[in-house]
């Protein structure tokens, strides 16, 4: 009996101490915090050179940082990418979350590279086997999958400093290149100007190719020794794997491909060229238009427009064409206009000159003849174009009022007058013209009267100034009314009339207000309306409403500089003395 007691007695002891056990780790693990471990997989264990490889490095704790050191990896691969995500999940109504680290590196080399533990914390990574096949190697005579053909355009040259030379850079890529990215040309000292892409296909060594060529513009800026670095492309080529020609590889083998390094001389302004500005060009030629009308009038201005076209040369190179001297006649040149287009292997510069040319005698107007010294790049000499002269023949200025009608004749009577009859009608002529005279002498007092009376009490300016704004403003109101009319002679000689009283010293030349307006448009507009004025009758195809909206606009800047300059003269342009452009 006392036997089986101390038996039963030894198995409750037992089983008490397995309970204490249990609570013990029980109450260790809630005291503890829970250490994750830090697992790391490669998406595969096989690659080949330039193909690339993840990894990824997985805890089951979200509050893992995943921060270690990754720059053991440096020695043996080329880290491309990393980014960090988490991942919740619910499997069988549990809940669980996890944080992983990816890295896409590529192997620098082949052979077998061993992906070292990594440390994170109390944790370690196991270290991975990665096996890195050679890429394929090429057969004797086979061209690789990527290359860069650059090719320079003269090949021979010569090569002439601010002159145009082609550089041709194709990319040869066989069966299909993604992610592709190729440095541009950077050629030293020059600047450079891309024309044209192209993709086709094309054979090279029995194998068909994709290509891409691209056409650049290069314009030394220096003479001496020009080098066009060697450009490099990066990409990633699908092809199939060795062995599994249905399978093509997703992400790619990565490639890479560079140029050859070009050096070229250039040549410095030929020694042989004799012009005054140096312009290079593969063609060059120049040609005008003349806007004129049926008749030219002294004091009408006639357009000339010299045109230079040249092919291998920028619009900025292109210099303005001399002129000689023109006797009796002022020139007056308008801001030259350029664009820089292309054909796709060459620049074209196009460049316009325009000159106003007024006449200032009849007769004949002759536009001299101009010359452009030009360097031909393609046979290598000095060349000249030559713009013919132009004559133009010129009428007298048609601005003197109509001659009165002449009298009918009238017989000659004084041999059968008797002498005191003669006397008597002379006479009588005499006191006739006094009469007029006095009458239209007193007419001229009464009309300055009544314009003193009306100005002299509400503007407190004296009879001059009044009569002057007053005169002002309806010679502008006749100048509006004419360019909203579409009758340009009627707005000429309302303007010429405003500027002789206002603008340029009692001269009212349109051209030299024009001149000095400081407004490109506004100039144009009044150079043609100045060709324009001299034909009578409404023009349909003239936009007076325009003219008159830049003229307004630059009188409102006008008065405006002019009261912030002179404050106590502001009463000049108060409303009541301004045109209404509504009116």
């Amino acid at each position: 009996m006392k036997q089986g007691t101390t038996d039963s007695q030894r198995r409750q002891g037992a089983a008490s101490l397995v309970v204490r056990a249990m609570l013990l780790v029980l109450l260790a693990g809630l005291a503890t915090p829970v250490l994750s471990a830090v697992e790391l997989r490669i998406d595969r264990d096989r690659v080949m050179v330039g193909e690339t490889v993840t990894l990824t490095f997985t805890a089951d704790n979200t509050d893992e940082s995943l921060e270690t050191d990754l720059s053991v990896l440096e020695e043996d691969f080329e880290i491309l990418d990393s980014r960090r995500e988490q991942q919740l999940s619910i499997v069988g109504g549990r809940q669980t979350a996890m944080v992983r680290l990816l890295l896409t590196v590529e192997p620098k080399r082949d052979g077998d590279i061993q992906i070292p533990s990594f440390r994170f914390g109390d944790s370690r990574t196991r270290p991975v086997l990665l096996r890195v096949e050679p890429a394929p190697e090429l057969a004797e005579g086979e061209l690789p999958p990527v290359f860069i053909e650059v090719e320079v355009t003269p090949g021979d040259g010569p090569y002439y400093v601010h002159a145009q030379f082609g550089l041709v850079v194709r990319v040869l890529y066989h069966p299909n290149l993604t992610e592709a990215a190729i440095s541009q040309p950077e050629p030293a000292p020059a600047s450079v100007r891309l024309l044209e892409e192209t993709p086709y296909q094309a054979e090279r060594g029995g194998k068909r190719y994709r290509v891409l060529e691209r056409h650049y513009a290069v314009f030394p800026e220096r003479s001496g020794e020009l080098v066009v670095p060697a450009m490099e492309l990066s990409g990633r080529l699908l092809e199939n794997r060795p062995g599994d020609i249905w399978k093509q590889s997703v992400r790619g083998r990565r490639v890479r491909a560079a140029s050859e390094e070009i050096r070229l001389q250039v040549e410095p302004r030929a020694e042989a060229f004799t012009g005054d500005d140096w312009q290079p060009a593969r063609k060059l030629k120049v040609s005008q238009q003349i806007s004129s009308g049926d008749t030219l009038r002294v004091g009408e201005p006639v357009t000339r427009t010299v045109m230079v076209d040249a092919v291998g040369l920028e619009e900025n190179m292109i210099v303005e064409p001399t002129w000689p001297p023109i006797e009796n006649a002022r020139i007056y040149p308008d801001q030259p206009q350029g664009i820089t287009r292309d054909d796709g292997r060459w620049v074209l510069g196009h460049k316009e000159f325009r000159y106003a040319v007024v006449p200032e005698q009849h007769g004949e107007l002759v536009l001299p003849e101009v010359r452009v010294d030009w360097w031909d790049t393609q046979a290598d000499e000095q060349r000249l174009a030559v713009l013919p002269e132009q004559r133009l023949a010129v009428m007298p200025a048609d601005l003197a009022p109509p001659a009165a009608a002449a009298l009918p004749p009238v017989p000659d009577q004084a041999a059968s007058l008797p002498a005191a009859d003669a006397g008597k009608g002379s006479e009588l002529f005499w006191k006739g013209m006094a009469l007029a005279f006095a009458l239209m002498w007193l007419a001229t007092l009464l009309l300055v009267w009544r314009l003193l009376a009306r100005v002299r009490a509400p503007s407190g300016l004296n009879g001059t100034e009044a009569v002057e704004s007053i005169d002002g403003n309806a010679l502008l109101k006749a100048f509006r009314n004419a360019c909203r009319n579409g009758d340009p002679a009627s707005a000429r000689r309302a303007l010429q009339r405003w500027l002789a009283r206002h603008e340029t010293g009692g001269q009212g030349s349109v051209l030299e207000f024009a001149a000095g307006t400081g407004d490109p448009d506004l100039r144009l507009g009044l150079y043609d309306l100045d060709a324009r004025g001299f034909k009578p009758g409404v023009q349909g195809d003239w936009d007076g409403k325009m003219l008159w909206r830049l003229f307004e606009g630059w009188r409102t800047r006008k008065l405006a500089a002019a009261a912030g300059e002179r404050a106590p003269l502001t009463d000049l342009y108060a409303p009541e003395n301004r045109v209404n452009p509504g009116g």
